[in-house]
């Protein structure tokens, strides 16, 4: 059986396009960029803010003005994340619930901003004891990098194979394989189902769903 479950946040977690995409046109309108709707923005999100932007200018900007966008895209951010911009997928709070009240260790990690990261889930998820919340920081290389997922495992005292990666991206399978964790991958997040189909996880198409492919016996786990 699994004995502990790391998840990735935006999503896997939250629904945070609305806040991310308000967020990216604000602060490309200030630079005289167009804006983008959502459903082309959910396709630039997975690899950090910085590739966020930088999808969003389009062709190929110089650091220097991704950079710029960038801090207008945190300061807009800033007022759009949590004021009806970031919701829970249906069913994960009772997800979580159970999976905390039968003893499964449970974590986060994700490519946002470590304080963003942390703001969400202070604000959203404080009923929840985490086993630690990793966001992306300057000395903690991005997903699919396994240093996050393997420092989590250590937090957690548990070998990476009795772990569970949960995300919705290749990004995530990949971090997964990496730190030798057991991938799994939601259907509700920013990627195309036939993009996960691609990949060697199974995929759960709900929260309920996740929670017994979780809790299921298997020899391997």
């Amino acid at each position: 059986m699994i004995r502990a479950a790391i998840f990735d946040l935006d999503g896997t977690l939250v629904d945070s396009l609305p806040g991310i995409t308000a967020g990216l046109n604000r602060a490309l309108a200030i630079h005289g960029f167009p804006a983008h709707p959502a459903a082309r923005v959910k396709g630039f999100v997975g690899n950090g803010s910085r590739m966020l932007v930088r999808r969003g200018i389009g062709g190929t900007p110089t650091d220097e003005l991704v950079e710029q966008v960038h801090q207008d895209f945190f300061t807009a951010y800033e007022e759009t994340s949590l004021e009806g911009g970031t919701h829970l997928y249906p069913g994960i709070r009772e997800m979580l619930e159970v999976l905390h009240q039968e003893g499964l260790p449970l974590a986060v990690c994700s490519n946002k901003p470590h304080h963003y990261t942390v703001e969400i889930m202070d604000r959203m998820f404080d009923w929840v004891p985490w086993a630690m919340i990793l966001g992306q920081q300057e000395s903690l290389p991005r997903k699919p990098d396994p240093t996050g997922a393997l420092q989590i495992a250590r937090q957690m005292e548990l070998p990476p194979a009795k772990i569970a990666f949960v995300g919705d991206s290749v990004v995530d399978f990949e971090t997964a394989k990496a730190a030798r964790m057991q991938a799994i991958l939601v259907e509700w997040g920013f990627s195309p189902a036939a993009e996960l189909r691609g990949t060697a996880a199974p995929l759960v198409a709900s929260a309920a769903a996740l929670r017994k492919f979780l809790r299921a016996p298997r020899p391997d786990a």
